[in-house]
């Protein structure tokens, strides 16, 4: 199963993304944009993340995304311009992955909420009868679940996940 990851980002590209969405970018996770500047699972096109805040104690996991990737569905500045005005209510976030479905994975840098972030757009969780979201959703935007407190453990989580699933990586998103 092959993973796919984009060309390193340099100092400057990352600063620019902090400047163009308004956020202070945690180090860790400045520093996988400047080693792998997106993941993307290729084959089957997603993997699994336990998560134990929905029924099935799972969450999909399709990709992380670069910047100034070639395909626009796997670049970071395609879906925070397209979907990130949806959260207008959080300070301090961005859309950094997201699942097969149109459900993303977000940062958010305020004090008491940092951390990396489920954010089930599409309600695919709405019926569930367990529902451990952080942040209730406001005007039809979807609850917002807390996956992990940094970047680094949320990291851990999928690279865990696609060694488990003997997932190769390769640098061609």
């Amino acid at each position: 199963m092959p993973i796919s990851c984009g060309k390193a980002l340099s100092y400057s590209e990352i600063h620019s993304l902090e400047i163009k969405y308004n956020i202070s970018l945690p180090y860790d996770y400045r520093e996988f944009l400047e080693k792998y500047n997106g993941f993307v699972v290729k084959s089957p096109d997603f993997s699994e993340l336990r998560y134990d805040g929905v029924d099935e104690g799972i969450i999909a996991f399709h990709a992380l995304f670069g910047m100034g990737i070639q395909n626009h569905y796997n670049d970071i500045v395609y879906h925070n311009e397209n979907f990130l005005n949806e959260i207008d209510f959080l300070k301090e976030k961005i859309i950094i992955g997201d699942d097969p479905g149109g459900n993303y994975f977000l940062i958010i840098n305020v004090d008491d909420e940092k951390g990396v972030y489920y954010w089930d757009r599409t309600h695919l969780h709405s019926e569930d009868d367990i529902q451990n979201f952080s942040i209730s959703e406001k005007n039809d935007s979807g609850n917002i679940y807390k996956i992990t407190d940094d970047f680094s453990s949320f990291c851990d989580l999928v690279f865990e996940t696609t060694v488990e699933l003997g997932m190769e990586i390769s640098n061609d998103i």
